[in-house]
Formats: structure tokens, sequence, C-alpha cells
């Protein structure tokens, strides 16, 4: 009995705590948020205050069985009666930091060499989402490579003939080329990049400077920062001007790539990163169509050097969404559905051109941004309508709100009001 008894326990899911398995015959657990209920004299029905989000708990029913099932026991009471959290590998949730608030052993009735156990933890911190977290961010990065590599290679190909044909056709590709990186010109001198150049200074700078996903440097001055704007400006002009002398497709491709990753690793808030390459993922060329040799050469080539610049874009939105902390979920929502919109246009043009490999990058990276971005906004609040019947000051509301006057700033951002001491009767927070 006891053989059939080991059999089934290898068949069950595995679990452990601070390194001792165990099999587990079942699990569940209890989620939610804290509420107070509220009576008050003369008024129907009660009043439920938010307190926040209850502590996440796991109960679990295992068995040990075999000749070694009494050392496991042993080893799991040491694990139980040590102070602190540890490591809880449930078997369906993940990796967890989590501490024991119940647990008992018993000896089954009849059997030797088998017994069951109860446990109960609460958690302390999820580092499996951690972990997602990152292996997504890793996704996106090797997804953004992979659409760099099919797009200049898909790019030699189709373009190589048409290159041949004369001067004539090189020209044409680098004025496209020249023309969408004009934009990078204009844009890095523009007064947003500066001041988000000074998103890593340490400091609270009000509703001026963003802190979607900025690290600080506590290291870093106006003046350093200023340096760093300007450094960054004057690489990307050079490589903008020295894209008018290449003199082949391989090296124009490669050109094209690297100046759209210079320009967002140019720019330290990663909102204005992707604002600022929006516009080149969405390029459009003047093409002229024409059934001459000649003119279906310059065409052809034109149209792949566009198509090229748009993907470089797209490739490096995907780098730079992958850095971007969304405030709340509906923000992570509106980017999810404006990536979407944006990379599906290209795929359509992927397709239509029988661009297949491109098509397939395309479609890998915006999968692996959404994913990545859903799984961010899970774990975000959301956005709700604040309504008041007088006009408070943002330290009040901060501290009505959240019981935290320091989140005044945040108010103020979204409610952009008149004056900070005189917020609007009704505008939109995040729930918590």
């Amino acid at each position: 009995m006891s053989g059939t008894l080991a059999r089934t326990a290898s068949e069950y899911l595995q679990c452990s705590f601070r390194g001792v398995p165990f099999a587990v015959v079942a699990n569940g657990g209890s989620n939610g948020r804290k509420q107070a209920e509220h009576d008050y004299p003369g008024r129907d029905g009660i009043s439920v205050e938010d307190m926040g989000q209850r502590a996440r708990r796991y109960r679990i029913v295992g068995v040990l069985v075999g000749a070694f099932c009494y050392t496991q026991r042993d080893l799991l009471i040491i694990a139980a009666e040590q102070a602190g959290p540890g490591l809880l590998m449930h078997p369906s949730v993940g990796l967890i930091k989590a501490a024991v608030t119940r647990y008992e052993w018993q000896e089954r009735a009849g059997y030797r060499n088998v017994i069951d156990l109860e446990f109960e933890f609460v958690e302390q911190k999820d580092l499996l989402s951690s972990l997602i977290v990152t292996a997504l961010h890793a996704a996106v990065a090797v997804a953004s490579l992979a659409l760099q590599s099919a797009s200049s290679s898909s790019y030699s190909k189709r373009v190589s003939t048409s290159w041949a044909v004369g001067g004539s056709v090189g020209a044409a590709a680098r004025a496209v080329a020249s023309d969408w990186a004009g934009t990078i010109t204009s844009v890095c001198r523009s007064p947003q990049v500066i001041a988000g150049g000074a998103s890593v200074l340490s400091g609270n700078y009000g509703r001026y400077i963003g802190t979607g996903g900025i690290e600080t440097d506590g290291t870093a001055t106006i003046t350093s920062v200023l340096a760093a704007v300007t450094a960054g400006r004057d690489a990307l002009e050079a490589d903008v001007s020295a894209m008018a002398g290449v003199d082949d497709q391989d090296a124009l491709a490669s050109a094209v790539n690297a100046l759209t990753e210079t320009l967002r690793s140019s720019i330290a808030d990663p909102a204005i990163q992707i604002a600022v390459l929006w516009p080149l993922a969405s390029y459009s060329a003047s093409v002229i169509a024409s059934t001459a040799p000649i003119g279906a050469a310059l065409a052809t080539a034109q149209t792949e050097t566009a198509a090229l610049c748009r993907r470089a874009g797209l490739a490096s939105i995907g780098n730079a969404c992958s850095e971007w902390e969304p405030a709340s979920s509906d923000q992570a929502q509106d980017m999810i559905s404006a990536i979407t919109s944006l990379f599906e246009a290209e795929e359509t043009v992927s397709g239509d051109e029988g661009d297949d490999s491109a098509w397939q990058a395309l479609r890998e990276l915006r999968v692996q941004i959404c994913e990545d971005l859903q799984q961010r906004a899970a774990r975000l609040p959301d956005i709700v309508t604040i309504v008041r019947n007088a006009s408070l000051p943002a330290l009040v509301l901060g501290q009505q709100l959240y019981a935290d006057a320091g989140r005044s700033d945040e108010l103020i951002t979204r409610a952009d009001p008149v004056h900070p001491a005189f917020m609007p009767l009704q505008f939109e927070a995040l729930s918590a």
C-alpha cells in the first residue's frame, strides 16, 4: 500500500518551503481589500471605507510519503519555527516570500511512512511578479533586436536590384532617410527634450518634470544635465550628417537602426522617448509610381527605405515601453491600444508587400510589448473622478484621499489647477 501511495504522491504538484519539498494534495487562498464599515445615526445602510489591500493568504494541504518522510517532517518543523519569512515555491502561483501562520502534521492511521500536512502562509512579497516583469522586459529587448535584424535583412534583399541600377537610386534612398532623420534634428533641440533631461535630478520639480520610470542620479547637477543633453544632440546631428554619405544599402540600414537607439538613449524620460519616436514610426515618404525601369527602381528604393525607417522607430519604441512606468491601469491600457494600432498598420504594410520575416518580427514585438504592459496594468490603481463641494488646497486633498499630503503634486499634475490652493471641484485621481 505504501508503494501505491508513493507512486500517487509523485503525481501530485510539488511544493517547497525554505527548500524542503513536499507533495501538494490541495491548496487555496484568500485575497481582497480591507474594508471598514461605518454606521451613522439616522442613515440607512452603511458607509464602507477602503483600508488598502488585504494580506494574501495561502492554505496548502500536503503529504509526505516514503522512508524519509519523518526527516522531511522535522525539517519542515525547523523551517516553520524559524523567525522571519521564507521562500515558498507555490505549485501554481510561483515563488513567494511568505511567513508561516499555521503548520500542522498528522501521521495517517493504519499507514506507515505517510504524514499529512496542513500549512497557512501569509505573503510578504510576490517575487514571481518581479521575475515575470524582468523576463518580459528581456523578451521585449530580444524582440526589438529581432525586428531590427529582420528589417535590415529584408531591406538589403528587396532593394539590392534597385541599387544596382545606378547612383540615382542610392541618392533617392538617402534622400528619404535624410528627410526622415530631419525630424530627429528638430526634436533633439525641443524644450521637451531639454526639460526631460532634468528628470534625473534629485528633488521635487512638481508638474513640470515627469517621473515615468526615471532613475534619479544623486550626483547629477543642472550643469551636468545640460552638458549631457548637448552631447547627445551633437552626437545625433553627427549621425544624421554621416547618413548622407553611406554608399550601400547595408550601411544605410545599420545607420537608420542606430539612429533611433541613439535618440532614445539621449533622452532620460521614457515617456518623452515614446513621444519623440512616435512620428518616426509613422513616417510616410512621397513616392511617384512609374513603369519605366529607372522610375520603378527609384520607387522601390524610396518605399522600402521609408519602411525601414518606420520599423527602426517601432523597435526603439518597444525598448522605450519596457522602461516606461504607467501611473495607472487606464494609462497602461490606453498605451496598449495605441501600440496595437501603430504596429498593426505596419504589419498590414509588410503583409501586403509579402515581407513575411518583417511581419513576423513586428507581430512578435507587438505581442511582447502588450503582454509586458498588461502584466503591469494588473497591479496599478484605476482612475476615479473626485467631486468636492468646495475648492480645497492640494495638500488637504492629498491628506483626505491618500492620508499622505506628499501626493499633492500628483493631484496638481492631474487636475492642472490655476493655483494649487484652489483645486477644481471635480478632477481625476488615482484610486489608491
